[in-house]
């Protein structure tokens, strides 16, 4: 047996993360043992079957790749013409388990923050609040969620993810439509990370991932589970129409010289000479944005730079892109294996598998996602979607507790038929023996009655009492408010009642309230018109002077603050006379000091 000093240290690191892995397991089943992927590209939709078992094994039963051929900027086109190939993926995936998404990084948004620490309940407000203050679109067009990368006593960081709602929506709806049940839509960068975790347990560096899309490039850069990631608006297409710019001809036909030169086949030198330039263009914007995202990752707080750079996606199968990155970023970088550790002797064309991992990151990645408890995960499954699934989870248990409610409401019914007759022929044998003890009830009511119309009579006149005493303090209360305000007088003073008032005191019953009681709130209300003038002594000849604008203003305020009144209304004013402002207001008497 060979000494545990001879093991080589990436070995032992190895082994050690498949212990760790099967841990992990054992501890924390796995939520999936076979999952359906289907990556959505901008030019390619990649569906994938795997499968894993308890000890940790993961294993790529079946996949196949099928072309978009549809170039648009609108993403819901692109998406419909994508969602075209769903049926074909249910035909060759014919089982009813439901199925990831991926989203091209293109169209996710992603924003990194690191926030100060809080407990974990007030988090989720805390986050959705930054959500707000982060995402550039209203809420109610955008679904988002966030996963935590790392925390310490001081702060935690987390990233937010956040896609168009309509998108979305309209990504779970062409999967129905094709019996592709959608479990979770998932930025690709996600998936990534989750793959490189898995099949790359032993990097212990700072590394860097480079997915080359045909539309965009997903940047990665991960160090000891955490992570930055970056989306730059370039991809494959960009070297193709640049090729179709130099040689005027249209983009389809650009992308056939492009793949023809991919795979060594010979060119003429002009169509040669047009991809040479392409690419050496496409090649040094990469390498600037490449050195940008290490930046923006040092600024970040990390303290290393990547040291390893692993190329994935279609883009990657350019000619010599590994070495070109090496020689300009003194970074070393290699092709991405997703299936270092995924076993795929299930698929029969071993050589087009070859051919084709550098298309399988996402679909595998995300898998891997969701057999490992432990593993990053954003998902962008629009809230409605979300919200019908928990409702249909709890049905059950809905349609139980409305069987229980009617099984508890029919058993009582049945007793009470039981009952019935013997409660009949109580009342009865009852309704005989307190006939004398109605009557007695009857008088008792009589006289109560009688009692109570006493006691309004009484109260009404206490009211009226309460009213004659409420005149003089309102004279003296106005008679102030006059001297207060000096040289006003008032020439008239009419008393405005309801009219259910006058009607009552007409009939010779002024306590009556029956009448009263009918009639709108409103007009219940006691009025009193008040005419009056004011003298202005400084300025004898001015029709309105500054001064007895103050004095009027002055003199309503403090009818207003009376407690005797409730509002002032129609307010009127007579200038015509030098000197003299007349003025005519109506008071709103308080029914609380009645008058």
């Amino acid at each position: 047996m060979q000494p545990l000093s001879g093991i080589s240290d990436g070995r032992l690191r190895f082994c050690l993360s498949l212990i760790a892995d099967y841990q992990k397991l054992v501890n924390n089943p796995m939520r999936y043992s076979k999952y359906l992927v289907v990556s959505c590209g901008s030019s390619h939709i990649v569906a994938a079957s795997l499968r894993m078992n308890a000890a940790g094994r993961c294993d790529l039963l079946d996949y196949r790749m099928f072309d978009v051929d549809f170039e648009t900027n609108d993403a819901l086109l692109w998406l419909k013409a994508a969602s075209q190939q769903f049926s074909d993926v249910r035909r060759n995936f014919p089982s009813d388990e439901a199925a990831g998404f991926t989203l091209p990084g293109h169209l996710a948004l992603t924003k990194y923050l690191k926030i100060p620490q809080a407990p974990i309940k007030k988090r989720h407000r805390i986050v959705s609040y930054e959500a707000r203050q982060n995402i550039p679109y209203p809420m109610s067009d955008v679904t988002w969620d966030e996963c935590l990368i790392d925390e310490d006593d001081l702060d935690f960081e987390i990233v937010i993810a956040a896609a168009k709602t309509e998108l979305l929506e309209a990504l779970t709806r062409y999967g129905k439509e094709s019996k592709l049940g959608t479990d979770l839509i998932e930025p690709s960068f996600i998936s990534l990370l989750n793959g490189f975790r898995y099949n790359y347990p032993d990097v212990s560096d700072c590394s860097m991932i480079v997915s080359i899309g045909a539309r965009s490039t997903d940047l990665i850069v991960y160090e000891q589970e955490k992570y930055y990631s970056r989306n730059l608006s370039f991809g494959g297409n960009t070297i193709t129409q640049s090729m179709g710019d130099a040689l005027g001809i249209p983009f389809a036909d650009a992308e056939i010289i492009k793949q023809s030169a991919i795979q060594g086949e010979a060119l003429p030198s002009i169509e040669y000479s047009a991809f040479s330039d392409a690419t050496e263009s496409f090649l040094k914007r990469l390498s600037v944005e490449i050195s940008r995202t290490m930046a923006i990752f040092k600024t970040q707080g990390y303290h290393h730079l990547p040291q390893r750079g692993f190329m994935t996606g279609g883009g990657s199968l350019l000619p010599g892109i590994e070495n070109r990155l090496s020689e300009q970023l003194k970074v070393s970088f290699e092709a991405y294996d997703p299936l270092k550790r995924v076993r795929s002797d299930d698929i029969s064309d071993q050589s087009q598998l070859g051919k084709d991992k550098r298309f399988l990151g996402d679909a595998i990645g995300m898998a891997i996602g969701r057999f490992l408890p432990d593993s990053s995960e954003i998902n962008l499954l629009p809230r409605s979607i979300l919200w019908q699934r928990k409702f249909k989870k709890q049905q059950r248990f809905y349609l139980a507790a409305g069987f229980m409610a009617c099984v508890t409401v029919f058993l009582p019914l049945v007793n009470s038929f039981n009952a019935i007759d013997a409660y009949e022929q109580e009342v009865l044998n009852l309704s005989a023996q307190i006939a004398p003890l109605s009557e007695l009830n009857r008088r008792i009511h009589e006289k109560t009655e009688a009692i109570r119309n006493l006691k309004s009579v009484i109260e009404n006149a206490s009211e009226l009492a309460d009213s004659r005493s409420n005149w003089m303090r309102f004279f003296n209360d106005l008679q102030q408010r006059l001297t207060s305000v000096e040289d006003v007088w008032l020439d008239r003073l009419d008393v405005v009642r309801p009219e259910v008032a006058t009607t009552a005191n007409n009939s010779g019953n002024r306590f009556s309230r029956r009448a009263a009681s009918q009639q709108d709130e409103s007009e219940k209300f006691i009025r009193l018109r008040l005419e009056g003038r004011l003298i202005d002594v400084k300025n004898p000849l001015s029709s309105v002077s500054q001064d007895s604008n103050l004095r009027v203003k002055a003199l309503l305020e403090s009818f207003e603050n009376s407690s005797f009144v409730q509002n002032l209304e129609n307010e009127s004013f007579d200038n015509s006379l030098p000197g003299i402002l007349k003025f005519n207001f109506t008071l709103v008497v308080d029914p609380a000091r009645p008058l």
